[in-house]
């Protein structure tokens, strides 16, 4: 999506971002010299589709897949962050591209695509902007792939985006069945179910099917559970978030990045914490490119 946010003095900066590119973004930066990175969404013909595919390559992502809507173009949010970072969205993408990548699509064509993969990870958004049919085609296509394929998976919780909240219950323990990992945030369970300790959510996941599962908790320690063995790694101390905006999906980069090259949880979720404390305190779900350069030069 393009993302425009505050950029002081009234002024507002022009992005891309949006919950898995942000991880696949985070992937490429940390992990390219191990893992080949691809993105799938679908794009427009107009100048910012064009802009955005552009941006992809320069994140060594590739976009062979990504379908491109002759009709549609990208969407549109704006944040707003309080006095502590927390951040608030105004979104703009009812029509966009995204919503019709898999338009027209049988589950078989969508299990075709995915098998040129090791590893795929979606969000609760990836699933919330696609129509019922698409949704059920795409997890149909990867019960097909399962067998040969690690799946991540993270709610990512969008409340105006799942107005059919026994929809997207319904949909979480589908995906809960396909998880190798379900890094899942406190904060968007409690909105979904009344669970409130992070032990009773990771219990939960588990016994939907997810085969290890994060529960993140803000700047609080994460809980990792596996084999009914619990593990807490805490986040890192005296950050002070400017904007909190792409920290779980920063988050999610590390970890499964981690995971695939064979660390521990606890080494991935340290790996994990160390990436989103360094996007908290820029504004914006992307480190701009200079930015990250000069900070890597800084030590």
């Amino acid at each position: 999506m393009l993302e425009i946010a505050p950029a002081g003095g009234g002024l507002f900066k022009q992005a891309f971002a949006g919950d898995t590119f942000n991880s696949a973004v985070y992937l490429a930066r940390h992990f390219s010299d191990e893992l080949t990175v691809s993105y799938i969404t679908g794009l427009g013909q107009d100048a910012y589709s064009h802009k955005m595919m552009a941006a992809f390559e320069e994140e060594n992502i590739r976009t062979d897949a990504i379908q491109i809507i002759a009709d549609r173009s990208p969407g549109l949010y704006l944040i707003e962050n309080d006095s502590s970072g927390e951040r608030f969205f105004h979104y703009w993408r009812s029509a966009s591209a995204s919503r019709y990548m898999f338009d027209g699509w049988t589950s078989t064509d969508i299990a075709k695509l995915l098998r040129n993969y090791d590893c795929l990870y979606l969000s609760g958004i990836s699933l919330a902007i696609l129509d019922e049919t698409q949704r059920q085609n795409l997890i149909e296509a990867l019960h097909t792939v399962k067998q040969n394929c690690f799946i991540a998976y993270d709610p990512n919780y969008r409340a105006n985006l799942w107005p059919d909240t026994d929809a997207c219950r319904k949909t979480n323990k589908q995906l809960a069945q396909l998880a190798d990992i379900a890094l899942i945030s406190k904060e968007d369970h409690i909105a979904l179910w009344d669970s409130a300790s992070s032990g009773t959510i990771a219990a939960e996941w588990a016994s939907w099917g997810a085969k290890e599962v994060v529960v993140k908790d803000g700047g609080a320690d994460c809980l990792i559970l596996t084999d009914k063995n619990e593990t807490h790694v805490s986040a890192q101390d005296n950050i002070t978030p400017i904007d909190t905006t792409g920290a779980g999906d920063s988050f999610a980069a590390g970890y499964v990045g981690a995971r695939l090259l064979g660390r521990s949880p606890s080494e991935a979720a340290t790996a994990a914490h160390s990436i989103a404390a360094k996007v908290i305190q820029h504004r914006g779900a992307i480190i701009a490119q200079k930015t990250r350069r000069k900070n890597v030069s800084d030590g």
